[in-house]
């Protein structure tokens, strides 16, 4: 499902029909003292992206051979795979719960989230293996991240060393250890800085309140609006082909 821009730059939550309330994070939400920190919001996407490899990995962490014998069974979901280890089930659950205005606890019976109304208790909808990557993918999307699951695909290796080689790489862009992997001009922190300095009614003591899909949003229509007004520029003093008066209005919305 996707949700539409209107919705997802109001900054409200949005209700996902069978499950609940998907809340879009305040950048206050991140700070490293009266927030959970940027560093446990970023596990929380990556964690939201993970295929069957990286929960392989994970598993691999408690027992090897716990994760070989579940790789032997394909029929098994991302959503059967994460619920096997309580430590991965009790993380991902934090991981939701972040996300979502409802309470979210386990089933162990029937095998699934439910989420409840947090005060009557009464239960709202659920989180099955039949919409957990429908769940996932809508809250990456109040997080300004679209087709950010990672798929399942069998990677074929011409040797043990490329095969290594791979995985180093891997590792290196997904661990945060590699430093050159990081675009530092997208760090939230740099954009945070620049909106503030573009004088564009944004300051240190209000831009927390925006969501972190406002923030995106708002740095990159900046930006957009920006080569707008260059491109209007280097037409008048110029000249050149036809300049679009209403460039200013095309929508840049992923």
């Amino acid at each position: 499902m996707n949700f539409s821009y209107t919705d997802l730059i109001s900054g409200d939550s949005i209700f996902l029909r069978g499950v609940g309330h998907i809340r879009p994070p305040q950048l206050k939400e991140l700070l490293p003292t009266k927030g959970i920190g940027e560093f446990t919001y970023n596990l929380y996407l990556n964690i939201l992206t993970w295929n069957k490899s990286d929960v392989y990995k994970f598993i691999g962490f408690f027992s090897e051979k716990k994760a070989a014998i579940l790789k032997n069974n394909e029929q098994l979901s991302v959503f059967d795979l994460i619920t096997v280890i309580d430590e991965l089930r009790m993380l991902v659950e934090k991981t939701l719960s972040f996300f979502l205005d409802e309470e979210l606890k386990w089933d162990g019976v029937r095998h699934k989230f439910i989420t409840l109304e947090k005060n009557s208790q009464k239960q709202i909808g659920e989180i099955t293996r039949e919409n957990f990557d429908e769940v996932r993918g809508c809250i990456l999307q109040m997080n300004y991240i679209t087709d950010g699951i990672k798929k399942d695909t069998e990677i074929k290796f011409a040797s043990k060393k490329a095969k290594l080689l791979w995985e180093r790489a891997q590792k290196y862009n997904w661990d945060g250890s590699g430093k050159k992997s990081q675009n530092k001009k997208l760090t939230l922190g740099n954009i945070v800085s620049k909106l503030c300095a573009a004088n564009i009614g944004y300051n240190l003591l209000n831009i927390y309140e925006l969501t972190i899909y406002q923030l995106y949003d708002q740095f990159f229509q900046m930006k957009y609006l920006h080569g707008v007004a260059l491109g209007e520029r280097i037409y008048t003093n110029y000249g050149g082909k036809r300049f679009d008066p209403e460039a200013w209005l095309n929508p840049i919305a992923k």
